[in-house]
């Protein structure tokens, strides 16, 4: 029954790289999982913490990323104001010969003190301010202002990049963890796909 139910999240929670979910059945799937936890899918969590079989109480965020890119992990605002533990999981993949295939998967278990000791001396008061001041002005004149507060707040933060997002239809700040630094400081090894793709003590199904 785990299995079972740990397969359907983990397919309903993977978000690859930004692509548009255009298929019917899953659209299907997606208003079954809003239905059941009477909540939408695009809420706080991939996996919200009544639907953790393992961990109860914890939720889970679910990353599906191209192998050697960053990995992004949404807006910065909400993600440097997490005070809650929660569990990770990041899915790297390649395409051979076509075919998307996933080389790598890690599981990952943050405190809330652990999260906030991540961000360095970058405060939720000094993204916020961010946000509102890109607000102002041309689309030109916020994007020249982002580009130095962006770097300035990089060289503060342990881990994480900051991706400003501005253009005629958007403004908002965004974060990620770039590749190698994913690796260097939350795996603590070396870059190298898994020959067995393991997950919660075992082999990650088809």
């Amino acid at each position: 029954m785990i299995k079972k139910w740990m397969g359907l999240f983990f397919v309903l929670a993977v978000c690859v790289d930004g692509e548009e979910r255009q298929s019917h059945g899953f659209d299907f799937e997606e208003q079954v999982w809003n239905h059941l936890f009477d909540r939408g899918y695009t809420d706080e969590w991939d996996i919200p913490g009544e639907a953790n079989l393992r961990n109860p109480g914890v939720p889970i965020s679910v990353k599906y990323i191209r192998w050697g890119s960053s990995v992004y992990l949404g807006d910065a605002i909400r993600q440097r104001s997490i005070q809650e533990p929660f569990e990770m999981v990041v899915g790297f993949h390649e395409t051979v010969d076509g075919e998307r295939r996933t080389v790598a998967v890690h599981h990952l278990f943050f405190s809330p003190e652990e999260w906030a000791g991540y961000w360095g001396e970058v405060t939720a008061d000094d993204l916020e301010r961010f946000a509102a001041r890109i607000q102002e002005g041309s689309v030109s004149e916020a994007q020249e202002f982002a580009r130095e507060r962006a770097a300035d707040l990089r060289e503060r933060s342990g881990v994480f990049s900051i991706n400003p997002k501005i253009n005629k239809d958007q403004r908002r700040i965004q974060c990620s963890v770039p590749f190698g630094r994913f690796y260097r400081e939350w795996i603590d090894e070396e870059p190298v796909p898994q020959e067995e793709l393991v997950l919660w003590g075992r082999e990650l199904a088809e």
